[in-house]
């Protein structure tokens, strides 16, 4: 399987204190020549996984993800799951949203009531499409993951997937998780 990332927007309406992208906000990307450019190369792409900042904030975003699968690519969306747009998972193969820690935690790192927001919006997507579940290990919240475990399990998404901070080489994730 090849993958190609495509980062649609670097606006989010969040603020996390660990954003990746949040020194590129402003910066504006052409939808239609990444389409475009994803497009010519499809012999070379399986999976395109939309990005952002948050893809959300693109109204048109269904539209998109449904003209990227029309042309023979799996499709997945990444969000951090606040803006409650469900009908989503008619127009993609996978949800990808952003957890990484219990409720307690992930509101104070991510705003409030953003965990309970992206609860709902994982439940809804649900069985439609693949559910993913994307957590973020810091030095800080490696505790938290392991209290996130149960929940995850309990939750029976069709992955877990934790990434290890790219501003931090020397964080490990435990084997346990």
């Amino acid at each position: 399987m090849k993958h190609a990332l495509f980062p649609i927007t670097y606006e989010c309406n969040l603020n996390c204190a660990f954003c990746s992208v949040k020194n590129q906000r402003g910066t504006r990307i052409s939808i239609d020549k990444g389409v475009e450019t994803l497009k010519s190369n499809k012999n070379k792409i399986d999976w395109i996984y939309i990005t952002g900042g948050e893809p959300f904030l693109i109204d048109n975003l269904s539209e998109i993800c449904q003209d990227l699968r029309d042309y023979g690519f799996k499709v997945g969306v990444t969000t951090n799951g606040t803006i409650f747009r469900p009908e989503i998972a008619d127009h993609v193969d996978r949800v990808g949203i952003s957890i990484d820690g219990p409720k307690e935690y992930h509101d104070r790192y991510r705003g409030e009531n953003v965990f309970d927001g992206s609860m709902s919006l994982f439940h809804a997507v649900k069985g439609k499409c693949e559910t993913v579940i994307m957590s973020t290990a810091f030095k800080e919240n490696l505790q938290e993951l392991e209290k996130l475990k149960p929940i995850i399990e309990e939750l029976d998404p069709t992955y877990w997937q934790i990434l290890r901070d790219i501003n931090d080489p020397t964080v490990i994730i435990p084997e346990n998780l």
